[in-house]
């Protein structure tokens, strides 16, 4: 049975089933929750390790140095904290340390900006550590054990880190299956210390200085030993998926095994791009395509990859980047994946394009990745491309022109020509038709929308289902409006990440949110779709008078949240909310979900459920008598004192409890 986490869970859970002994962190977003997780196990003594309160990233990777020579070691870190940690680390790797990290990746600025980008984790190509992207929780778990795995590997020794793209892949929430501890202590071997730090009838010396040629022999056997994790990373994933049946290689091929056109990213993105992929798969006038998701980036396979390509018979590669290489001729994704082009097919390879997107936390969506297999199939047909990167979602400087007058005049001097020859072709580019359920949920930060967002994810997840929940993050502070989304997948044969943005169900926590003008609540509702709104005196007829919406587009159903809240003593809205929601929205059924919920509904315990029960029931679409006198919750010092953090750990009961529990 799967268990609900968010990303940095997970990756909490791949260091503690891996038998970290020594953790170091400084916190940083996105990755902190993960570090807070382990610190709460080590606290609580379910977890054998020490942690230390690093005074920065830089110290912290100094201690996992130090640590890494005797004990397994590991901590987690994001965006200027890494770059803060890449000159410890470069000595890690020169040092032959097998220590593991966690990075949530998160642009790094300047200008300052908190959301998800790959920039760090290219800031620290060159630093000699293996590099592994995730695109999910599950696949974050599972790397950090394998990635002890190949670390450690007598013909590596190498450093490690486990990457996973910043609040929708940190913060975002879905079943993640946890290995029982026997079978990863049979697959991952205790740690064995080759030359200990603290061993004094064994004195060693680290960080001794070397001369030219020592240095250079030193340097080419690091290399060496980088390029051997390339052979260990593929054995360490065969005997993963025979012990626990998912398996992993340094990279993922999705869609026609033979296909002209290919789109090639790293991470977590590339969850649209599969749902993309299967859309144009088939379709009349579209030659194979697939989607190249990249999971081993240090060392890079380069060999392996051209392979597959050729193989593939692929004529045209489009290169998704979420991050720049300032000054170099194209982005490093990119880059590799060139060279080894050259390097091993030479003339006979696929042309390449680059694609920068996803800058900042901006989102890759599935219409994306239909415009770069486009861009491909133009390519493809020998019409001319550009030789720099193309930008997704400029409109200065898009990929297809739709009007020319959009264009920058200083742009279309320069690839004007380029442009005129290169179509957008509607065969790639039609619609894609829904394919999952998704709630959109607005609320003011501080409602507890998140917590009942996961609570309705793990009675779904319980009940058979796949269901993913994602909350925005940002700079916003207590009483802002934000938004957090679920998206439930019947198709238990294949997994969907990606939301389409067509909601079945809008929620809102705040009767206020209807005024608000930057947030037009009916966009993406889907006709015949809900709106559910806790108010304790509007009536179904005046919300629509609000909107200016007619019965047929949708169904206006109201709940007043607040009074059975106030009724109960409780302090917040969100329980009464979480069954107003399966009043709404039947395909998860109430019944079976109230027995998830009695074992792990948030304290207070009775008058939680009972909240759930009473919201449930007195949900309705009449126009029933609303009373005139607006009730609120009462503002406790404790709402003001409110700073924007992870939830993963605090409302519903930790997976430790679940494990004191069972």
């Amino acid at each position: 049975m799967a268990t609900v986490l968010a990303g940095n869970g997970a990756a909490a859970w791949g260091f503690r089933l891996s038998r970290v002994q020594c953790y170091p962190y400084y916190p940083i977003t996105p990755s902190t929750a993960c570090s807070e997780q382990i610190s709460r196990w080590v606290h609580d003594g379910a977890m054998e390790a020490v942690t230390i309160n690093a005074e920065s990233e830089h110290s912290a990777a100094s201690q996992i140095i130090a640590a890494g020579k005797s004990v397994r070691a590991g901590t987690a870190t994001s965006s200027k904290g890494l770059l803060y940690m890449i000159e410890v680390l470069e000595n890690a790797a020169g040092g032959g340390v097998p220590c593991g990290l966690f990075l949530g990746n998160r642009a790094t600025g300047a200008p300052i900006n908190i959301w998800a980008d790959n920039s760090d984790a290219y800031a620290m190509r060159d630093s000699g550590v293996i590099q592994i992207f995730a695109a999910d929780g599950q696949e974050t778990l599972d790397s950090i054990i394998q990635g002890y795995r190949i670390a450690e590997n007598l013909r590596v020794r190498l450093p490690f880190a486990v990457n996973l793209r910043g609040f929708t892949g940190t913060h975002a929430y879905e079943g993640v299956e946890i290995p029982r501890p026997e079978e990863v202590n049979r697959y991952l071997p205790p740690f064995v210390s080759l030359h200990p730090l603290f061993a004094p009838e064994k004195p060693v010396t680290y960080g001794a200085m070397l001369s030219a040629y020592p240095y250079r022999r030193h340097k080419r056997n690091q290399m060496a030993a980088l390029s051997n994790a390339c052979e260990i990373t593929l054995k360490a994933g065969q005997e993963f998926a025979e012990k626990f049946g998912r398996s992993y290689g340094h990279f993922e091929w999705i869609g026609d095994k033979k296909a002209d056109l290919v789109v090639a990213l790293l991470g977590e993105s590339a969850s649209a791009g599969e749902v993309a992929t299967r859309h144009l798969q088939g379709k009349k006038g579209i030659p194979g395509v697939a989607l190249l998701k990249i999971r081993l980036f240090s060392p890079f396979p380069a060999k392996e990859i051209a392979q597959a390509l050729h193989r593939a018979g692929t004529k045209a590669l489009v290169v998704l980047d979420e991050g720049l290489h300032h000054g170099g001729v194209l982005p490093p994704l990119a880059q590799r994946l060139t060279t080894a082009i050259q390097l091993y097919l030479g003339g006979k390879g696929p042309k390449v394009a680059s694609v920068i997107g996803g800058l900042g936390g901006s989102e890759v969506r599935q219409e994306h990745f239909q415009l770069m297999f486009n861009l491909a199939d133009n390519i493809a047909e020998g019409n001319p491309y550009r030789p720099e990167p193309y930008w997704l979602d400029i409109e200065e400087d898009p990929i297809f022109v739709e009007r020319e007058n959009q264009v920058s005049p200083k742009l279309w001097r320069k690839w004007g020509e380029v442009w005129k020859k290169q179509q957008r072709k509607e065969k790639f580019c039609s619609p894609i038709p829904p394919d999952t359920n998704e709630i959109r949920i607005y609320s003011r930060a501080g409602q507890g929308a998140i917590t009942s967002a996961v609570g309705f994810t793990g009675a779904g997840i319980q009940n058979g289902y796949q269901l993913l929940t994602v909350p925005a993050f940002g700079s916003e502070r207590r009483g802002a409006i934000i938004t957090t989304d679920t998206l439930l997948n019947f198709h238990n044969e294949r997994r969907i990440r990606s939301f389409m943005r067509a909601w079945d169900v809008v929620i809102l926590y705040d009767d206020t949110i209807l005024y608000s003008p930057e947030h037009q609540v009916l966009d993406g509702l889907k006709e015949g779709g809900a709106l559910l709104v806790n108010t304790s005196h509007l009536s179904v007829k005046k919300i629509r008078e609000i909107l200016n919406v007619g019965q047929k587009k949708v169904r206006v159903l109201t709940v007043p949240a607040e009074a059975v809240s106030e009724r109960l003593g409780l302090k917040h809205i969100n329980m009464a909310m979480l069954g107003a929601l399966h009043k709404v929205y039947d395909k998860v059924p109430f019944e079976p979900a109230q027995g998830y919920y009695e074992k792990n509904v948030p304290r207070p315990r009775e008058k939680s459920l009972e909240a759930i029960r009473l919201g449930f029931s007195e949900t309705s679409d009449r126009e029933i008598q609303r009373t005139r006198k607006e009730s609120r919750l009462t503002v406790s010092q404790e709402f003001r004192d409110w700073r924007p953090e992870d939830h993963s750990q605090e409302s519903w009961p930790s997976a430790l409890e679940e494990v004191q529990l069972g």
